[in-house]
């Protein structure tokens, strides 16, 4: 994979930046990632980050379920009937397996196949493990598709959106996205060492006015929207504030894999200020991550 143009819009940059660095496009205001050399893409998700562990029993799998749930009771709140669901790029099965316990009818897709056999192995959730090229997917039209931290990995990504909802999403279904906020105040605390820019990986880089404008161009509009998380966001916040004093490792995978009695007290002290910030970046419109809520635009 190499990506030397705009993936939203397909123009070329004005003038070369350097490798892995961040383009803002002139033509629709997207950032993205320029990526001049060929990237095994596959590889790439392979990585210890991105590597399946069995966490069922730990605090982040807790905290994952329950967010998960916040945002299929909004979208029950907004829609009591709806029950068929399409999770696009549903990793290890995790919002899936929420939904099934909630009494959705769900169908995952996702590309890596040891994602897939976790999830269906695990929690008993259906998996497709396939690139999706355009078509329908399952046997009925999904009430809401989610797209939870997909959107931003995804080389094309409006036109793979594009002819997803066109085949699957019924008249009135809601479309979730949620990706990382770029212009969040983590992100600015951290500068390049946010960990939600996430390159090579995230291909793209989105702000809220941006991602409405062209969810608006396939004819869809916000109608709620959600910024406060622990998970990404106030832990978010954390790892940006460890960033400021030299800190480099991925904090949540530290804490997976390693906890010592230093990084414990190290974020005792500062987990608080990082809390506080970040439930009031919320406020203000700047919090680490978005998720936003879309329906098609009757006006």
């Amino acid at each position: 994979m190499r990506q030397i143009s705009c993936p939203v819009c397909f123009s070329s940059p004005k003038s070369l930046p350097n490798a892995l660095g961040k383009v803002s496009c002139g033509s629709c205001g997207v950032s993205w990632t320029y990526l001049p050399d060929t990237l095994n893409t596959a590889e790439l998700y392979r990585d210890e980050v991105y590597a399946v562990v069995d966490n069922r029993q730990s605090i982040f799998e807790k905290i994952i379920f329950s967010e998960a749930k916040k945002v299929l009771k909004q979208v029950s709140l907004i829609s009591p009937k709806a029950t068929e669901l399409i999770d696009f790029g549903s990793g290890k099965g995790q919002f899936l397996a929420v939904a099934k316990e909630l009494g959705w009818n769900g169908i995952g897709i996702e590309t890596e196949q040891a994602r897939a056999d976790f999830a269906r192995e695990k929690y008993g959730v259906e998996i497709r493990c396939e690139f999706y090229q355009e078509g329908k997917i399952g046997t009925k039209l999904a009430d809401l598709i989610t797209l939870n931290h997909v959107l931003e990995h995804l080389p094309q990504p409006m036109v793979l959106l594009e002819k997803l909802v066109k085949s699957n999403l019924s008249a009135d279904g809601l479309l979730y996205i949620e990706v990382p906020r770029a212009d969040s105040w983590q992100a600015q605390i951290a500068g390049d060492q946010w960990m939600h820019w996430d390159i090579p990986k995230h291909l793209t880089h989105w702000t809220e006015p941006i991602l409405v404008d062209q969810l608006g161009k396939l004819g869809f509009a916000p109608i709620e929207k959600r910024g406060y998380s622990i998970h990404l966001g106030v832990l978010g916040m954390l790892q940006a504030f460890l960033s400021r004093i030299g800190y480099r490792e991925n904090l949540i995978l530290r804490l997976k894999r390693k906890k010592t009695f230093g990084l414990i007290l190290l974020i005792g002290i500062m987990l608080p200020f990082a809390w506080g910030l970040e439930v009031l970046s919320v406020a203000f419109g700047k919090s680490g991550i978005m998720g936003l809520y879309f329906q098609r635009d009757r006006n």
